[in-house]
């Protein structure tokens, strides 16, 4: 409880508190009475030479919220007397004079049942007891004296650093005199602890007690003690209809701070929700406890991530409760950087504050050349404030944290913010692609805040901002590699126009390997180049490409091989099929379209664009081999009407010789025949006797017995028989 390594799991807080103080110097200011001389020559005022042993009990008192202190004293004089001249000098004392904490009251002392004097003298930073002995006391002579006083518990918020109530208690034990002992007790129901110089620890009866002995330098031992008992705090439930749960317990005797905090989260909590556009993050019941400001070490709350518990001081500031409240969301586990969670916590709680009506919270002015400048991605926590450097220092960096990211969320407006708060909370990569942003692995730092920052909140001065407040000169050069390679990625995005970059390049981006991702940008180019050239092919032809080359550049993860395969088979069959388009649109001569005679150039180029446009295998054969066909057509052409010449030739000789044959036999059978007059044949004609066909030209079948026949004249071709082979009919 209390001590430094439950702080260190802790998200700490602003440093608004009252530092304690934890080096008290307990002086003794014994001094020599002042009484006359029983005999001036013989008697004198002690110079210093008392010697003061001291056992001291602090006792915790929760019902009268005092601590109660009892300090036995037994005082000796060590001065001895004095002889010169025959004349003995005896040194005395009768007070004595300690040093006590500034808030002691009701001092009373006692010495052998007998009430001494005992007064009270304020210093600057304690106060001094100054107690009367019985009697004065000479050389080897002791006095014996009880003192009791009492250490009552300041009100909650004031300046006393002693609190002691029913559920908590507090305070500084000191030692005192020359050497002493220390005991502490705790009453039954406190968890207590003790920090600062060595003590033992014993319980009995669940009663604490700490105890030291033969303490040998007073002056500077000190012990602070905390008591708690968390049965004894109140507890208040804050049900909230987003599903947070609240549980706020406060010391039974500060109904204030347990009302100003309940309605503070009250209205806060949905405005924070309203305002990061992110789900309450707590599950169970968040507990808010009210602690005593020192016990913070300096801060004015603590967050513990894993505990799902807030300390809030008792000290009523209303940043700080939101401040603590918004750690809810603003830890590690969204982001890494002390800055980046402490700026964005104090931001969103102003806003919030500002959205219930009590704003008008803003950062101090501080500048990154102040003296007690720190380079935030260098702000460290220091553990504890124990120093006024280290309070600077701190104050620097929480108002320097909450300048930047107020800057930012000012530049980028409430709904891009939110957008980047969301991409963090879902670890999606800055560098979005088509569909989806995938997840991505790896510290959520200071680099994918500002990734998320440019890229989903669309900042332009993010970068300037961190080169100013966040880096140093030396890690600057980072950020230089980073803007070439974002310039170059700015150009493939332009390039790629509705294609959206591959997570093959984005993935390095995100993870700041620029070498690679400038290298594979290269080869992303070299795709695109192949797709523009492919459209400038297709456009005029009215075709549309195939979306395959598309879908691999944008869905490539591991290579854009693919993608360079496809593009490169993609651009021979553009250019295959542009060519035969050329050749079909082309005007055709004579012989061109009589070489074409029989095929389909039109019909075939409707299913080459076909093919190419569903992508088939084919496509680029399909278009080369019409360009092929109508490349060869001329010479097709040629044979073909070489061959009808030949064929019309041929034709005509054979129509020549067919006419001449047709001509020779109508004169043939012209010869066998006779004129016959105009009242019918008078004579019959008998056969050839010889076997000769009567169609047979003249001497078939049988030797000629003689000349020819005179012409018979008109009326017949055919020359008459010999007139042996003719008779009268009658």
């Amino acid at each position: 409880m209390g001590g430094r390594a439950r702080i260190d799991r802790s998200q700490r807080c602003r440093s608004r508190g009252r530092r304690p103080a934890l080096a008290i110097v307990a002086t003794i200011l014994a001094v020599a009475g002042l009484l006359g001389p029983l005999r001036a020559p013989t008697v004198a005022a002690a110079e210093d030479g008392l010697a003061i042993t001291t056992s001291a009990a602090y006792t915790i008192v929760p019902d009268r919220r005092l601590v109660r202190v009892v300090l036995d004293i037994t005082a000796r004089n060590r001065k001895p007397n004095v002889t010169s001249g025959g004349i003995t000098t005896r040194y005395f004392y009768e007070s004595a004079r300690l040093a006590v904490q500034p808030e002691a009251r009701n001092v009373r002392a006692s010495s052998g049942g007998a009430a001494v004097r005992a007064s009270l003298t304020p210093a600057d930073g304690y106060a001094v007891l100054e107690v009367r002995f019985r009697s004065a006391i000479f050389f080897r002579q002791t006095a014996t004296i009880r003192i009791t006083f009492d250490l009552p518990g300041g009100a909650p918020r004031s300046t006393s650093d002693i609190r002691v109530g029913t559920a908590f208690a507090t305070f500084v034990a000191w030692a005192f005199g020359d050497t002493g002992g220390i005991r502490i007790v705790v009453p039954a129901g406190f968890e207590a602890d003790a920090t600062g110089s060595p003590v033992s620890r014993s319980t009995s009866s669940g009663t604490t007690v700490f105890r030291a002995s033969a303490i040998a330098d007073p002056a500077d031992w000190y012990v602070i003690v905390n008591a708690d008992r968390k049965s004894a705090l109140t507890s208040s439930r804050v049900n909230l209809t987003g599903g947070e749960r609240i549980v706020i317990h406060a010391w039974p005797e500060d109904p204030e701070w347990q009302e100003r905090v309940s309605e503070l989260l009250t209205s806060g909590l949905p405005e924070l929700v309203e305002q990061t556009g992110l789900a309450w993050p707590v599950e169970a019941d968040l507990g808010v406890f009210e602690v005593h400001t020192p016990l913070l070490e300096g801060y004015a709350g603590v967050f513990f991530q894993d505990e799902d518990r807030i300390e809030i001081s008792e000290d009523l500031d209303d940043l700080t409760i939101l401040h603590e409240a918004s750690h809810a969301w603003f830890n590690g586990a969204l982001f890494q950087g002390r800055w980046i969670n402490e700026g964005l916590a104090d931001t969103y709680a102003a806003k919030a504050l500002d959205g219930v009506g009590i704003g008008g919270w803003q950062p101090k002015r501080v500048n990154p050349t102040d003296a007690d400048a720190v380079r935030l991605l260098h702000w460290e926590h220091p553990g504890r404030i124990s120093d006024e450097e280290t309070d600077a220092r701190e104050q620097f960096g929480y108002n320097a944290a909450w300048t930047v990211v107020r800057s930012l969320v000012a530049e980028v407006g409430d709904a891009r913010m939110r957008a980047v708060l969301a991409a963090a909370e879902g670890r999606r990569i800055a560098y979005a692609g088509a569909g989806d942003a995938e997840t991505v692995s790896g510290p959520a730092d200071w680099r994918r805040f500002l990734d998320l920052l440019e890229e989903v909140g669309k900042s332009r001065t993010s970068d300037e901002l961190f080169r100013r407040w966040v880096v140093t000169d030396a890690e600057a050069g980072i950020l230089d590699r980073r803007s070439t390679a974002r310039t170059a990625y700015a150009e493939l995005v332009r390039a790629g126009a509705d294609w959206r970059v591959p997570f093959f390049v984005r993935s390095p981006m995100s993870t700041w390997d620029f070498a690679a991702a400038t290298e594979r940008m290269v080869a992303a180019r070299t795709v695109l180049a192949e797709r523009d050239e492919i459209a400038a092919l297709t456009r005029p032809l009215g075709v549309e490409p195939p979306g395959s080359l598309r879908i691999a550049y944008q869905t490539a993860r591991d290579s854009l091989d693919e993608a360079a395969t496809i593009g490169s088979t993609m651009l021979a069959a553009a250019r295959a099929l542009a060519a035969a388009d050329a050749a079909v649109a082309a005007p055709r001569d004579a012989i061109t379209s009589l070489g074409l005679l029989g095929t389909m150039p039109e019909a075939d180029l409707a299913t080459a664009r076909s093919a190419f446009t569903a992508g088939d295998a084919d496509a680029e054969l399909r278009a080369a081999a019409l360009t092929t066909l109508i490349g060869g057509a001329p010479e097709v052409g040629r044979g073909r009407f070489t061959a009808l010449i030949v064929a019309l030739a041929v034709a005509v000789l054979l129509l020549v010789v067919a006419l001449v044959i047709v001509r020779r036999r109508r004169r043939a059978r012209a010869g066998f025949g006779a004129a016959v007059p105009a009242g019918g044949p008078p004579y019959a004609t008998l056969a050839d006797q010889s076997g000769g066909r009567l169609d047979d030209p003249p001497g078939a079948g049988r030797p000629p017995t003689g000349p020819p026949a005179a012409d018979p004249g008109p009326g017949g071709e055919r020359p008459a028989s010999p007139a042996t082979d003719t008779g009268d009919a009658s």
